[in-house]
């Protein structure tokens, strides 16, 4: 193991034994990663604190890097990760990282009233410490904040061991080293409370009161302040002599600090991470601001970090929301008077924090103020929450986000407990209501308020309630609390009046996206509103907090649902909602127009990564349209149509289609509509219906179009198990579609005919037409075809025994549907290659591939992939003996078949089914006969001889 110790001079052990380390710029490259311990650190970074920049430190970095390496045991130990270097060493192997989870575990036992905890806890920081901190690590400037922090950690650590001690009856045997200190650090009041207490114990009662009036005078003197109450407290004990000090008696440090933040409320629930990050952040740097959306929780958050903090000089709240000059407010809050000056000297006194809660109305007077301050008071920390960043220099943020659902829900429940009569709650129905409500602080412990009259049930319903709705409920009648922090709307109203006409206008377009708008849709529908710039105003609406942006890949621009409920109100309010809905849907019907001429080419990537990203919004339009443009509904749904039959989109996509046709059933497109609904109605198992839509397409197609028309009815016959009429309807479509020169549909007609060809046992004739479609598939570069084309050669080699090119051919086609994104052909090729697998003898492998391919068909909805992957599993399991599972998965394959009117694999379910269940020669002879007619092969050879 290696330790690495910087509180002292610079040690290096490796399993106990000292590790000899260059010394100069060497060992501060080991400090600087060390500091950060498991944490990655730019090579800039490193250049800019240990080199200044310079280039001569761009040529060194890497070789004292190799140094280091070669002295702690090779490259393993200092990783290069993302342009910088980690130290790869367990933090609790550095004795900074020790000393910091010991403070934590002090602060722990002090609030605990653990006296003997934080006595022996203090005790095992303060002896990690060997002299100066950092000594060896240069005279950088980027030090001095580290060595600020743990000098002054090591005399946190020296005052709570002090007290703890004085606690567990210490007296004279630590005044000595309390004078000392006190001497040295004459405004702590932890030190002072420890001395006058120890004082007395030791029978010094006049000394004891005269260190009181000595510390009262220099507090007066140095920062116009009266000693804090605990101090105050203590000394009214030593005048009534109170028992309570000749015992053990721990004033809590509270008590004794400077400040006036306010009691501490019901435990903050949740937000450890956060907390941790904040703490770090307000070590590290000097102003520190929290941002967030209304209601997310930064006061509380911040109060709870500045109440852990133990800053001589205390730490200081103010509230800005009803200020009126910035400075007056901050001067009314630490008891100033006379002017900046005044303020400015009071804060370069002991190492304070300021507080400066809800800075968004008045962030340019915020930033200037702090500026001025931070500039002029070197001693000064200063932590602010506002909905956007100052953008101070040297500002460091933390960006606030609503709670993860289990903290949502552990919120929820602990509120719903101070309520006046217990409550039993539905874990299940609250993390509806927490997720209903965005995992939002505010709003959800508004909505468990309510539960004093209402249920669970009964609050998810009023969430949507039309009238009303979140905002009638989301609001606490007996608090007393300011308006915003007892109504869900008042908190988001605060924000949205801060904006401008353009900045509201563009927060309400953002409104009509149900799940988030990508960027030229905002743009759009924005500038339909009459948004000039809308790039810039969604940028501002970013900045403050109302808007999230997301760009792991595309940008996407989110509302919280209580923020989109608000803006959709006041959308409405405006007369404006008809035509941001009327340009959202005019969106989305010209991106589906680009859909219809792409999806079958390069760009198919493309279409297929909005439609994923963009159904719940194309479903709002649809359904906008409907009612208001039925013509553009039926225009968007058969533009959409192919990405969803690519997508393998099934029942709902054919539902989207029909509900589209429904509102306009005399649409031009109606022949379109109908042949997507019944190819999608076709995959999905719904044969009678498709039957029925290309029946009615029938009686319009004309010209070409019959070509359309036969090309989907020889998909629907596959489907069937007609194998006759696949090649008849996909041999017409070829012959036509050669004619009219549509190399796309040639091909598509060609790899039908092909399948049809494989069921009838003719594989040669198959061979050509897949060959001469993946031919004509190649230079389109459309990945669906292809794989499809690729898929029907390993069909084949595989109908004619040439086993190892057929599993070749199948993974491939599998693997490369998978990178697509196309799970159901994945899942019907992985079907395919684990009978491969078995027809070659390697069970084993048949059963992971097997077990893949019905995953892969569960998660793409495609049950009649998951019905043909349930059969070839059976057989492979009656092959390796397990008759009890495989009948229990042809049962379900045969249900399934029967319900969805039959079709291919159906016989072969049936068949398999009837001899694993030793079935009588009538139902045999039966199937028999319905396989020969259907010239179903692997049926009937199932039914001839054994099922494997």
């Amino acid at each position: 193991m290696l330790e690495v110790a910087l509180l002292g001079p610079v040690r290096v052990l490796r399993d106990g034994e000292p590790v000899a380390v260059p010394a100069g710029r060497t060992t501060e490259v080991l400090v600087r990663l060390a500091l950060e311990a498991g944490r990655t650190v730019r090579a800039e970074q490193i250049l800019d604190e240990l080199w200044d920049g310079g280039s001569e430190g761009r040529n060194t970095l890497q070789s004292k890097v190799s140094q280091l390496r070669r002295a702690l045991g090779g490259p393993d130990v200092v990783v290069h990760d993302r342009g910088g270097y980690r130290l790869a060493v367990d933090p609790h192997g550095i004795d900074v990282g020790t000393v910091e989870h010991l403070v934590d575990e002090v602060a722990a036992a002090r609030r605990a009233g653990d006296a003997e905890g934080v006595r022996d806890r203090a005790a095992a920081a303060l002896a990690l410490f060997r002299g100066e901190v950092l000594q060896d690590a240069g005279d950088g400037t980027w030090l001095a904040p580290h060595r600020r922090r743990f000098t002054e950690l090591r005399l946190v650590l020296t005052e709570d061991h002090l007290a703890a001690r004085v606690a567990l009856g210490g007296g004279s045997d630590v005044v000595a080293e309390l004078e000392a200190l006190t001497a040295e650090h004459p405004l702590r009041e932890g030190l002072w409370a420890s001395l006058v207490t120890a004082l007395y114990r030791a029978g010094r009662q006049a000394d004891a009161l005269a260190a009181y009036a000595q510390v009262r005078r220099r507090l007066a003197a140095d920062l116009g302040l009266d000693p804090g109450p605990g101090l105050r407290r203590l000394e009214e004990r030593i005048l009534a002599q109170s028992a309570a000090l000749a015992g053990v008696d721990a004033i809590a440090a509270s008590d004794l600090r400077p400040g006036n933040l306010p009691p501490a409320g019901p435990p903050l629930v949740g937000r450890d991470p956060e907390r941790r990050a904040l703490r770090d952040l307000l070590a590290g740097h000097r102003l520190v601001t929290v941002v967030g959306t209304a209601g997310v929780g930064k006061t509380r958050t911040a109060l709870e970090v500045a109440r852990g903090l133990e800053l001589p000089g205390g730490a200081w709240l103010v509230r800005l929301d009803g200020a009126g000059a910035v400075p007056r407010a901050v001067a009314e809050a630490l008891g100033v008077t006379g002017g900046e000056d005044a303020l400015r000297e009071r804060c370069a006194g002991a190492a304070s924090l300021l507080l400066l809660d809800n800075a968004e109305h008045v962030a340019d007077d915020v930033a200037d103020l702090v500026a001025r301050l931070l500039a002029g008071a070197p001693p000064l920390r200063v932590l602010v929450t506002s909905q956007v960043p100052l953008g101070v220099d040297g500002e460091a943020v933390l960006a606030l986000e609503p709670l993860p659902a289990a903290d949502a829900a552990a919120l929820f429940a602990a509120r719903a407990a101070r309520l006046p009569r217990p409550v039993t709650v539905d874990p299940a129905a609250v993390t509806d209501v927490c997720r209903r409500l965005d995992g939002l602080p505010l709003a959800v412990e508004l909505a468990a308020a309510r539960l004093t009259t209402l249920s669970v049930p009964e609050l998810t319903r009023r969430l949507d309630d039309a009238v009303g709705g979140r905002f009638a409920l989301l609001r606490d009648p007996t608090s007393r609390a300011p308006a915003r922090r007892r109504a869900l709307d008042a908190a988001i109203a605060w924000s949205h009046d801060l904006l401008d006409d353009a900045d509201r206008r563009g927060l309400w377009g953002l409104a009509v996206f149900a799940e988030g708008a990508p960027l030229a849709a905002a743009e759009h529908v924005l500038a339909a509103l009459g948004v000039a710039a809308p790039v810039d105003v969604v940028g501002r609406l970013v900045h403050r907090s109302l808007v999230t942006a997301d760009v792991d890949s595309d940008v996407r621009y989110r509302l919280l649902d209580s923020i989109r409920a608000y803006a959709l109100d006041r959308l409405a309010d405006a007369g404006l909602e008809h035509a941001a809905r009327d340009a959202h849907a005019a969106w989305f019907a010209d991106a589906a127009d680009h859909q219809a001429r792409t999806v079958r080419g390069p760009g198919q990537a493309a279409c297929l990564a909005l439609v994923r990203a963009e159904r719940a919004e194309m479903d709002a339009a649809l359904a906008w349209c409907a009612v208001h443009d039925p013509a553009r509904g039926v225009r968007t749904a058969a533009g959409f149509g192919w990405t969803w039959v690519v997508l393998g989109d099934g029942a709902a996509g054919a539902a989207r289609l029909r509900g589209a046709l429904a509102a306009d059933p005399s649409s031009p497109r109606a022949l379109d509509v109908l042949l997507l609904a019944g190819w999608l109605e076709a995959s999905a198992g719904d044969l009678d219906r498709a039957e029925a839509d290309l029946d009615r397409a029938a009686g319009l197609a004309t010209g070409d179009r019959v070509t359309d028309l036969r090309r989907h009815r020889a998909f629907l016959r596959i489907q069937q198990g007609r194998p006759h009429e696949v090649l008849a309807e996909a041999g017409a479509a070829t012959d036509a579609a050669r004619r009219e020169g549509r190399t796309w549909e040639t091909a598509a007609a060609l790899l039908l005919g092909a399948y049809g060809s494989i069921v009838l046992g003719d594989p040669a004739t198959a061979q050509d037409a897949a060959t001469e479609a993946l031919g004509l598939l190649t230079p389109l570069d459309d990945a669906w075809g292809l794989v499809h084309a690729r898929g029907m050669l390993g069909a084949i080699a595989q109908a004619q025994g040439r086993w190892d090119a057929a599993a070749g051919a199948l993974a491939e086609a599998a693997d490369a549907s998978e990178r697509s994104g196309f799970l159901g052909q994945a899942a019907l090729h992985r079907t395919r290659l684990g009978r491969v697998e078995q027809q070659r003898g390697d069970h084993a492998a048949a059963l992971a591939v097997l077990d893949r391919a019905l995953a892969a068909a569960r998660r793409s909805g495609d049950p009649r992939v998951a019905a043909t992957a349930r059969t070839t599993l059976a057989r492979v399991l009656h092959d390796t003996g397990d008759d009890v599972v495989a009948l229990a998965l042809l049962e379900q394959a045969d249900r399934w078949y029967r319900e969805a009117g039959g079709g291919e694999g159906a016989l072969l379910a049936r068949g398999l089914l009837a001899v694993l269940t030793g079935a009588g020669p009538d139902v045999l002879d039966d199937l028999r006969a319905q396989a020969r007619a259907a010239g179903d092969i692997e049926a009937l050879a199932v039914l001839y001889r054994d099922p494997s």
